[in-house]
């Protein structure tokens, strides 16, 4: 943090020294070197929210905060140094930390990156990650050479749905050619979990009822339940009257099975609660979060503890290794070209498991060189191509992909395997109608390990049109059929069938009534899978906007949409929409506001957003933002009722 704020200083120092450079005395030639080849120029700002909510639960922090900074300084008029500093109140108390800080100088031909930064090498090796650490990207000439390395998730404690490990990851792209042209990459990576970053293996007991809030009657059976973990003893039951003052025994040495039936005892007491020890080890225990009731004459009521259970291990540290290219060949200048991206990748899901017997293994040789292979390893491959024609009126892309069941890539926020498609898209104009029609085909089970196989046919076209002067029109339609191979239960037999138009008309652009705009889009469905008898559905959408400006400076939006619904010819619903906006400018389009008002209903249900906004520039490098937004919700079928939300927040910036 010290260092951050010596860089703060230390630019802010440098913005003040260059403004206030005419000042200063001293030599005329030394004032002009310096303009001349010294710039900072840039933006930064604070950001501060208010939130409340009532009758539902919280959705976001009551109020936070950020501050940003964002300077460039500019050398000699060939290098560009832009720095990246974002300090967040949310930054502790999110999964992974959302403080940014970074330097990214550039010049002609490359990038260096110091911090928090981005990095894409290819769809299936390095993309969409952030990465904490250094990086450079070069391409002098025809030469191209990126590396970067970095952390790419700090340790959380958790279960297998939040808990992570420390990952570090390394990747390297060495190629020749022009992305406009031709060029060949080739692409490595290296991403490992820390093992030592979660203290893991923790011998543990979890009471999950009763844990608090319970309500228990005298002479009934209840089940006093448990979680455990890597606890091999007998267990000690207790009970307390007077909130854990004093203990009586209710069972010695029981069996670790994760309950004990329990015939409640009096006397009564608002003050029980229950206490598990290991056996073996008094330190290992756990007790009722809160107090719970005995009583007689009462109806029992147990309030489980389910969601506060997390099985620490269930997290397991990964390693990742992956060997890539990625490349592109035009032919006739870039009448035809050939795009292609693939990647082979060897992935273990928990590097605490036993190495490989390789003697007895498939595993190929030159595996073994740069990866440590264990049980559970596994590897296989991704990749995608397409074949592209560009000519004067008429363009198409025929294309293959195939994801293995077993590809993974620690370097890539999402990636969904498993998938093989061939698809078609293909655009044309004829006399000023564009015309664009396509096919994709998906399939599953790659390689037979599934039960079944699932498949995917999608089939689309559209047509745009200015018919008049003043009217655009544009149509398209969309036919998608997925099924699988299954001839029970899990069969699945679905079709739906999209059609939408849209119409632009511009009325008078220095008129009253400037434009308007009607879009209609109808959807039908079936569901013949075999658990769905004759679900079929269908949706009508209508909207329509109008823009109008009836006095200066202050134009008008209004829309209104309808949305009719059945699903199996009997259910139907309504939904009607509602809006009205206005967009205020004055002071010479320095003073800026917004207000918008919508409606929905459907149904008994109904809800009400207010939003006002307001932009003022200050001067020409400053502004400030206010905005307001309010939401009221009625109704009787949303989970938990009705509720009021309000959101306010303000932004200061200053370009420099």
């Amino acid at each position: 943090m010290k260092l951050i704020q010596i860089l703060f200083v230390v630019n802010i120092a440098l913005l003040i020294c260059f403004q206030n450079i005419d000042a200063q005395e001293k030599d005329s030639s030394s004032i002009d070197f310096v303009k001349r080849n010294f710039n900072i120029s840039g933006e930064i700002g604070v950001y501060g929210e208010l939130y409340s909510i009532k009758g539902q639960p919280a959705r976001r922090p009551k109020s936070s905060g950020r501050i940003y900074f964002r300077p460039t300084l500019e050398l000699f008029g060939l290098m560009q140094i832009p720095f990246e500093f974002l300090i967040s109140s949310e930054g502790s108390s999110a999964r992974q930390n959302i403080n940014q800080f970074g330097i990214n100088p550039s010049w002609d031909w490359g990038t260096l990156h110091l911090g928090d930064f981005n990095e894409d090498f290819s769809q299936y090796t390095l993309s969409g990650i952030n990465i904490r650490g250094a990086g450079i990207n070069i391409t002098p000439g025809i030469f191209r050479f990126a590396t970067t390395a970095g952390f790419t998730q700090r340790s959380v404690p958790g279960g297998a749905q939040d808990g992570t490990f420390k990952r570090f990851l390394f990747a390297a792209k060495l190629g020749i050619g022009k992305e406009t042209d031709s060029y060949l990459d080739l692409i490595f990576l290296r991403a490992k979990d820390e093992v030592g970053s979660l203290t893991q293996n923790k011998k543990s007991i979890t009471i999950i009822s009763p844990n608090g809030n319970d309500i228990l009657e005298i002479g009934s059976i209840q089940s006093i339940r448990w979680n455990s973990f890597d606890v091999n003893s007998g267990l000690r039951i207790q009970l307390s009257r007077d909130g854990g003052i004093t203990y009586e025994l209710i069972a010695d040495n029981q069996p670790n099975v994760g309950y004990f039936n329990w015939t409640v005892t009096g006397p009564t007491t608002f003050q029980a609660i229950i206490k598990i020890t290991a056996t073996d080890n008094p330190n290992i225990f756990d007790t009722s979060d809160l107090p719970f009731t005995i009583g007689s004459g009462i109806q029992s009521q147990i309030y489980s503890n389910t969601q506060d259970i997390v099985n620490q291990n269930a997290v397991t540290p990964q390693e990742n290794l992956i060997i890539g290219t990625k490349g592109k060949i035009s032919f006739f200048e870039n009448i035809v070209s050939l795009e292609f991206d693939g990647a082979g990748s060897v992935y273990t899901r928990d590097i605490r498991s036993s190495e490989l017997d390789l003697d007895s293994s498939d595993v190929p040789s030159f595996l073994t060189k740069l990866y440590k292979v264990r049980v559970g390893t596994n590897y296989d491959y991704a990749f995608n191509s397409f074949l592209n024609l560009h000519l004067s009126n008429f363009n198409s892309r025929i294309g293959f992909k195939r994801i293995g069941p077993g590809y993974n890539s620690l370097g890539t926020s999402y990636l969904l395997n498993d998938i093989g498609e061939f698809s078609m898209m293909n655009s044309l104009n004829i006399s000023g109608t564009g015309i664009t029609f396509g096919y994709i085909h998906q399939f599953d089970n790659l390689i037979d390990q599934k039960q079944f196989t699932t498949s995917r046919n999608i089939f689309n076209i559209g047509l745009t049109r200015m018919l008049t002067e003043k009217w655009n029109a544009s149509l398209t339609a969309n036919i998608m059929n997925m099924k699988n191979d299954a001839a029970d239960s899990i069969k699945t037999d679905f079709l739906s069938f999209v059609i939408n138009t849209n119409h632009s008309f511009l009325i008078d652009p220095q008129g009253t009534f400037r434009n308007l705009n009607f879009n209609y889009s109808f959807q039908n469905t079936n569901n013949k899978s075999y658990n769905l008898k004759n679900n079929k559905t269908s949706v009508h959408t209508i909207n329509l906007a109008a823009n109008f400006l009836f006095i200066e400076n202050l134009s008008t939006t209004l829309n209104a949409g309808l949305i009719s619904s059945s699903v199996f010819d009997t259910i139907k619903t309504t939904t009607q929409n509602y809006g009205l906006s206005f967009q205020h400018s004055a002071m010479l389009n320095k003073l800026i506001s917004n207000a918008n008002i919508s409606v929905a209903k459907s149904g008994s249900n109904t809800s009400l957003r207010l939003t006002i906004g307001t932009g003022y520039q200050i001067t020409a490098a400053d502004n400030l933002a206010i905005l307001v937004s309010y939401m009221k919700f009625t109704g009787s079928t949303y989970k938990g009722g009705n509720f009021n939300e309000v959101i306010s927040s303000l932004n200061y910036s200053h370009r420099f």
